[in-house]
């Protein structure tokens, strides 16, 4: 059977792809690498692409190999990966005691593949989408079932790691990764797996939910009949945000460790730096003036251990200078405990509802995640232009001419603009403060959102409609060439 290669690429796509702003690409030179849309090549200095079609055609070709990756909302397929390292065999086994697993939960429709190395991945697709987190809920319960080593029998894909897709070489191995007979395992040859690529078959996720006990009736289905046309705009606006580094929520940046800091001082070399920000962060919080925090800094600064620290005393203290002046004129603040970083069902509607244009909406999400993050209690927040523009992957004239009709559209409200540096001779004027004008709508007053989509794990702005709306709405109400390109 001779299958165009096009309609192979549409298949794979199909299957096993949900979004093509985060994949994996495999060489021979330099392994495994993990590629975003929008990103700067730290090489070319250009941006990267999203996946297209060219590349798994490439992955088709054997000339690198391709994997995908999902976020912490949905996913079309579940992979269960198994690689019992240097013992091919113990792999086998396993796979074969997995696969009857399967047929006993009258899950027939699984799939294996060989991995190219010591391994095999057993596949199952839906018709449509599944929350990962219920994905990974019925992982745990096969892990617990047949009493499996989690760290040989993994879950994949997930938002940081990847799988491969079938159909291609393992780089390292030069092994191909085509489709197993079930019988034996048998890999089968490049054409009877492409072959058999279209003789696979999806099932509806009801199928995994029986499995672990969870009522389908009580997932959040949302009408989006409404909608429909701002869901096509909106959807066009999700795949290139970014989430910027500042987002991760750590210890680093909690008040316990600032404490422990100031009492008992630096502990290991390479610390100072971020440990002098997080103490000048507690004491702007504990209130404490820019001259005051300075010279607080200065005299901790003084009794550290000099084996903590490599810095000259006299750089050191320049280096808070330059610190404690950021804190104060960028707004640095410190976070008293994690964050709610969660975005709701009712703000991605505000954000439909009142931003017109495509890249409206991109700027208006990436600026309400930034504000969740750093927002004071008065909600007032400062992000400089080259933020959003690394937040969206937008340049600085669109950035900057969105931002002003957001203003203007009072999706956006602007504190102060213009702000002045002190100080002598710094003329640059120093960064705009905001705040979102988002008030609950009053249809959602007096509900609770039981499930609410989070940034926790950083994912993109489509993740976050998918984890509203399903798959079916969107296509429902997006053209077949909308969908194709904001989705893949």
């Amino acid at each position: 059977m001779d299958i165009n290669q096009g309609n192979i690429i549409k298949q794979l796509s199909d299957l096993y792809l949900i979004q093509r702003g985060h994949y994996l690409i495999q060489d021979k030179n330099y392994g495994y690498r993990d590629y975003r849309k929008g990103e700067i090549s730290k090489s070319t200095g250009k941006k990267y692409k999203a996946l297209l079609d060219y590349m798994i055609e490439s992955h088709l070709n054997g000339e690198y190999t391709v994997g995908t990756f999902c976020k912490e909302v949905f996913t079309k397929f579940i992979t269960i990966d198994v690689d019992y390292k240097g013992n091919l065999e113990m792999s086998k086994l396993i796979t074969n005691k997995i696969s009857e697993q399967f047929t006993d939960w009258h899950i027939p429709e699984h799939y294996i593949s060989f991995s190219g190395n010591k391994g095999y991945h057993i596949d199952i697709f839906f018709d449509d989408l599944i929350q990962w987190k219920h994905a990974k809920k019925f992982y745990e319960h096969l892990i617990k079932s047949l009493n499996l080593d989690d760290k040989k029998v993994e879950f994949r894909p997930t938002s940081t790691q990847g799988v491969k897709l079938p159909l291609g070489i393992h780089q390292e191995t030069g092994n191909y990764c085509g489709f197993c007979y079930p019988d034996n395992l048998t890999v089968m040859s490049k054409e009877n797996s492409e072959e058999f690529l279209f003789n696979i078959k999806k099932i509806q996720s009801e199928s995994i939910l029986d499995i672990i006990g969870l009522d389908i009736n009580t997932s959040e289905k949302i009408d989006t009949k409404q909608e429909k046309n701002k869901i096509i705009s909106t959807e066009d606006a999700i795949s290139p945000h970014k989430p910027l580094p500042s987002y991760e929520q750590s210890e680093d940046s909690s008040i316990d460790r600032a404490q422990d800091l100031l009492l008992n001082g630096l502990k290991v070399q390479g610390s100072r730096h971020n440990s002098v920000l997080l103490l000048g962060m507690y004491l702007k919080y504990c209130g404490l003036s820019q001259e005051q925090n300075r010279a607080e800094l200065y005299a901790w600064m003084e009794w550290q251990n000099p084996n903590t620290y490599t810095t000259p005393l006299d750089e050191c203290c320049r280096d808070i200078d330059q610190l404690t002046k950021d804190i104060y004129e960028k707004n640095y603040n410190l976070s008293a405990n994690q964050k709610d970083l969660t975005v709701t069902c009712d703000e991605i509607k505000w954000i439909m509802n009142n931003c017109p244009e495509k890249n409206q909406k991109l700027i208006t999400y990436a600026m309400l995640i930034h504000s969740k993050r750093h927002a004071n209690k008065q909600g007032v927040f400062y992000m400089p232009f080259k933020d959003i523009e690394t937040a969206t992957g937008l340049y600085d004239q669109a950035v900057q001419a969105q931002v002003n009709k957001l203003i203007k559209l009072g999706v956006v409200e602007c504190i102060e603009r213009g702000r002045k540096p002190k100080g002598k001779g710094l003329a640059k004027m120093l960064p705009n403060l905001y705040r979102m004008n988002y008030q609950r709508s009053l249809e959602s007053d007096g509900l609770i959102e039981t499930e609410v989509f989070t940034t926790e794990e950083l994912d993109n702005f489509d993740v976050c409609l998918r984890f509203y709306f399903s798959d079916k709405e969107l296509r429902k109400n997006l053209s077949q060439r909308q969908y194709k390109s904001l989705l893949g």
